[in-house]
């Protein structure tokens, strides 16, 4: 996309990727004139403001790089709607930013968009349960006899939903964490090693060094490219299958939240 070198072009292309990373079932909401349930939805919020301030402080980071504020903020914007929809495409070379820059970068192909988009990554719907949770856990080790419950689109979540994000989440990172250490044996450094299974195994793109935005993944031996085709199918394919859930106890939340039962429901 950097070839054109055409601002409005980026900014186009910036916004739509943007909003196909938002849930299909809210642009449904808006058909029906349900706008509270479009614009109030708890993922939604979340993911525009990640992108807000992924956006927002990357172009303070990257902003002696370029120009001006404006190409910086249109130049950020772009890297970061395409990261966190997983569409792949680069404005620009990533791989000379900043390490604050290189990290949220990181960050962001972990998170993945909205479930229920067109994007890949953990989606934003797990990683809120997860932190929920998480909190829960911990005011549960400070106050062992209180009773809380995490809440998730203004419903709240039984344990076996718990447990499926809370088994989501290892089987991911087991799965990452060996094909880190498979890769490795290619002998490459840690960051192209690293970003490579990331990037493949969140159907992102280009990862950051040999991997980044200007390079590619010719260098891998034919075993190594086989360990990446296999993680950018289980990705997509096999960990997107791993929930089941009764957290939708009538047609009628169902409908309500199609967001949420989508999600966990295979």
């Amino acid at each position: 996309m950097g070839a054109y070198n055409n601002p409005y072009f980026e900014i186009v292309i910036g916004v739509f990727m943007l909003l196909f990373g938002i849930n299909f079932n809210l642009y449904y909401f808006l058909l029906l004139r349900r706008f509270r349930d479009a614009f109030c939805s708890e993922e939604m919020l979340a993911y525009l403001g990640i992108v807000g301030f992924s956006t927002v402080t990357i172009t303070l980071n990257i902003l002696h790089l370029y120009d001006n504020v404006g190409t910086a903020l249109r130049t950020a914007f772009f890297q970061v709607s395409s990261i966190i929809t997983t569409t792949g495409y680069a404005s620009a070379d990533f791989n000379l930013w900043p390490t604050y820059s290189r990290v949220v970068i990181c960050i962001l192909m972990f998170c993945g968009a909205c479930a229920g988009s067109t994007a890949g990554g953990l989606k934003i719907s797990r990683v809120v349960i997860f932190l929920k949770a998480a909190k829960q856990d911990l005011n549960k080790m400070l106050h062992t006899h209180a009773v809380t419950t995490v809440r998730f689109e203004g419903k709240p979540l039984d344990e076996k939903v718990l447990r499926g994000v809370h088994n989501y989440f290892n089987i991911y990172m087991l799965l990452l964490t060996l094909s880190v250490l498979l890769l490795s044996l290619d002998g490459f450094d840690i960051v192209s090693t690293f970003t490579a299974v990331l990037t493949c195994f969140n159907n992102v793109g280009p990862g950051l060094e040999m991997v980044g935005p200007m390079g590619s993944f010719a260098d891998f031996s034919a075993p190594a490219k086989l360990l990446l085709s296999f993680d950018m199918l289980a990705g997509c394919g096999v960990l997107s299958r791993q929930h089941g859930s009764s957290a939708c106890p009538s047609s009628d939340d169902s409908f309500r939240y199609p967001s949420f039962c989508s999600f966990l429901i295979p």
